[in-house]
């Protein structure tokens, strides 16, 4: 699976910017990950820019607006899956509690730190990944997320992205080795579901929030709840 995210860095500092986006290209490396920097030197930038940010490593001490005023503001626009803080003071860090932060990194920027900080936010990124998918003739890029359910019909896959279908001609079995096992489950021979947009689960059908209905094998339907429960549990619908 190609792998790739966008990491945003809000820190008013230039040597800050410096300092980390070599870290991140030793991390790639590393990691054999592609990821996207886009930096952003003021909280008001980061605020008006409107973009969507998996990760941001947002300094806590900024003029004008600092990092936990635009940590609530980038909550109520829900932009951000994980924000991590970066700081030199402490004594903040019970106020990043209040806005969600993921971790902490303190300043100066501790590489080992930070690639751990990284790794863990990337493993709680459910779905990120892009695939392809065609649309018509249109061929188009989504992230599996997106994607509310899969149905094998001979010999493509149809795949379901909220109110549009697409084709793909790769096979279910490569559909399952592609997708993010923490968020599809196989339900059935012919279908993969994805677990947010699950309603309930019945005793051979899954109900999806857009009212969809799809059957569950008689086989597989324990290993659907205890998955469906388990993400529930863990994840949320949020």
């Amino acid at each position: 699976m190609d792998e790739r995210i966008k990491i945003g860095l809000c820190d008013d500092e230039t040597h800050v910017h410096e300092a980390v986006a070599k870290s991140i290209e030793d991390y790639k490396k590393e990691r054999k990950c592609t990821i996207e920097v886009v930096h952003f030197y003021s909280a008001g930038e980061l605020l008006e820019s409107g973009e969507s940010i998996p990760i941001l490593l947002l300094d806590i001490d900024m003029p004008r607006t600092d990092g936990i005023k635009a940590a609530y503001r980038l909550r109520e626009q829900e932009r951000v899956c994980r924000i991590i803080m970066l700081t030199s003071k402490r004594e903040r860090f019970k106020d990043a509690f209040k806005i969600g932060a993921y971790r902490f990194v303190t300043k100066p920027v501790d590489t080992d730190e930070l690639w751990e900080a990284l790794d863990d936010a990337r493993d709680t990124l459910l779905g990120y990944a892009q695939t392809e998918l065609r649309f018509g003739r249109v061929v188009c890029k989504v992230r599996q997320y997106q994607i509310d359910y899969l149905q094998a019909c001979g010999d493509y896959m149809k795949v379901c992205v909220g109110e549009k279908v697409c084709e793909s001609t790769k096979s279910l079995k490569n559909w399952k080795e592609e997708l993010d096992g923490r968020l599809f489950i196989d339900c059935h021979k012919s279908y993969i579901v994805n677990l947010r947009r699950i309603r309930k689960v019945g005793k051979d059908t899954i109900f999806l929030e857009s009212g969809e209905e799809i059957p569950i094998a008689r086989r597989r339907r324990r290993d659907v709840m205890q998955a469906y429960m388990a993400f529930d549990t863990g994840n949320g619908r949020g």
